[in-house]
């Protein structure tokens, strides 16, 4: 699949991002889960989520209020984060917690929206697809002469 577009925006996700949202780059110090908040989960019934709490160092705001330092976020999730992932998240989308009650609850002042590691994208003056490669997608920049094809590889 081919899709246009005038410049590529890392990540994509900066739009859905509401206006209160920070988005900021750093690196995850650590991912627990908050023994201390008791699970809202209905007796007899199987809840796969819980809270977690996210201590963020915050090296960089990207776009909305200004952040630095390291911050502490909740967030409802499954399971542990694996290693591997914890080292390379450095994209995160931080919405402050509103309710005083909800923050007290939580020991924390965010909810992490988001969260992701770096992907490398590949841009060449031929579409992949002659040099025998099958990416998932492609950008084709227009807004370059000569056109560019952007293009993340699969993992092996």
């Amino acid at each position: 699949m081919i899709r246009t577009s005038v410049a590529i925006v890392l990540l994509g996700c900066w739009p859905a991002a509401r206006a209160a949202d920070s988005i900021v780059t750093g690196h995850l110090i650590s991912n627990e889960p908050m023994s201390y908040v008791a699970d809202d989960c209905p007796a007899d019934s199987i809840c796969l989520r819980s809270w977690w709490k996210s201590v963020i160092h915050v090296d960089r705001t990207i776009q909305g209020p200004h952040l630095n330092g390291r911050v502490t976020a909740a967030v409802m999730q499954h399971t542990g984060l694996n290693q591997r992932f914890k080292r390379r998240a450095h994209f995160f989308v931080l919405r402050r917690i509103d309710d005083p009650a909800q923050r007290h609850k939580l020991r924390a002042d965010f909810f992490l929206e988001e969260m992701s590691e770096p992907r490398q994208m590949f841009c060449t003056a031929k579409d992949p697809r002659e040099y025998g490669l099958s990416p998932d997608e492609i950008y084709e920049s227009t807004d370059e002469d000569p056109k560019r094809y952007c293009y993340e590889m699969p993992r092996v």
